[in-house]
């Protein structure tokens, strides 16, 4: 219980640093299977090209989002995951993308890597971009602008601290829902936020075969885009391998997004980062089971002890197309339609096997 107290109190130490400006960095290589290792392979989807991010100023990056930056082709396609990294799921969506010689970027929850450092680091060893995705999920919208910036920096630093070189300074807002206020202070921070062209809704549906559809379904239209998917949803990683070699067979190239420059970190979050997962180490070794049974003790911003403080901040009106914000979070981005756990494919379980913990359909429950 030793452990637990100390984890459990390094977690809340993340969330006392909100007002610091002093910045740090480090960096450390990781080492894992890389999708280069069949380049040159026509049968595989691969990587057309290459497209080095200027983040210096912040701004808006692809999507349909008025005035971005744009750099996409026709024919060009930019693959994303959200809300990750889960081992069950985000393991064999490395697979698939080492498989076909392609890479993706991730926008990484805090929280979550936090409790899955070694997939932090395996997604960025096979030379996928790890972005940021705030600290809990929040919806920005939902909560005061210095809880904002603290869900931001917390994700920022506990991503990098979990990799062990800082994040790439690309960030997604929960939902595709901003504010003016965090707008500006991503281009105060050198962050540029990326949006999309493409919806998997994958949120909506466990069948494998519709998400690949909606996929391909809007390309069919818009002829390029930057896809959303999400790295805690099984049926996602299921429908990965078809939705890639479909891709290749019907011409698509895919662009890989790699920042010019690291995101700088804030070391008062560094500090708390790097105490919090110590303590989850020492936690998983004193006691595997205690660590992996872990209630995480926050849900709400960094700095704040409700998780449920979200609610009361009023939302402010947006073009339809990022209006995700519902009373039922089970209806947005990142979150299935319902509860119940996954029936995963018979392949995967033994005959009367169930699935562990962490292949249920909510990842988010085990914040709350």
């Amino acid at each position: 219980m030793r452990y637990v107290s100390v984890y459990i109190l390094a977690v809340a130490s993340l969330l006392a640093f909100a007002t610091h400006d002093q910045l740090s960095a480090e960096i450390e290589p990781g080492a894992a299977v890389k999708a280069d290792a069949c380049a040159g392979d026509t049968t595989k989807l691969g990587v057309s090209r290459i497209v080095e991010i200027d983040t210096a100023g912040g701004g808006d990056i692809g999507g349909d989002k008025s005035g971005a930056k744009q750099f996409l082709n026709d024919g060009e396609v930019v693959l994303t995951f959200d809300d990750g990294p889960l081992k069950s799921v985000t393991g064999p969506i490395l697979k698939a993308l080492a498989d076909q010689c392609t890479k993706a970027t991730f926008f990484m929850v805090g929280q979550m890597a936090l409790a899955n450092p070694d997939m932090v680091k395996e997604v960025a060893a096979g030379d996928n971009t790890v972005g940021t995705h705030t600290w809990s999920h929040k919806n920005i919208r939902a909560i005061s602008f210095e809880k904002a910036k603290q869900e931001i920096e917390a994700a920022v630093s506990t991503v990098s601290k979990a990799n062990g070189t800082p994040a790439a300074p690309l960030f997604r807002f929960p939902y595709l829902n901003a504010t003016k206020q965090t707008e500006a202070y991503l281009k105060s921070r050198n962050i540029g936020a990326v949006w999309i062209d493409v919806d998997s809704k994958d949120y909506r549906t466990r069948s494998p075969k519709v998400v690949e559809q909606n996929i391909l379904s809007q390309l069919a239209k818009q002829k390029k885009g930057i896809i959303l998917m999400h790295d805690i949803h099984p049926w996602t990683a299921a429908q990965l391998p078809d939705l890639l070699k479909e891709l290749h067979d019907r011409g698509y190239k895919v662009v890989h997004l790699v920042p010019k420059s690291q995101v700088d970190t804030i070391a008062s979050y560094d500090a708390a980062a790097e105490k919090a997962l110590a303590a989850k180490a020492a936690a998983k070794a004193a006691n595997p089971m205690v660590a992996r049974s872990i209630m995480w003790p926050m849900a709400a911003a960094p700095g704040t002890g409700n998780a449920n403080a979200s609610a009361a901040a009023p939302r402010r009106k947006s073009p339809s197309r990022y209006k995700r914000v519902a009373t039922k979070p089970t209806l947005i981005d990142g979150v299935v339609e319902d509860s119940r756990p996954v029936k995963m494919p018979a392949s995967k379980y033994r005959k009367g096997a169930k699935p562990k913990d962490e292949d249920v359909s909510s990842p988010w429950s085990i914040f709350n």
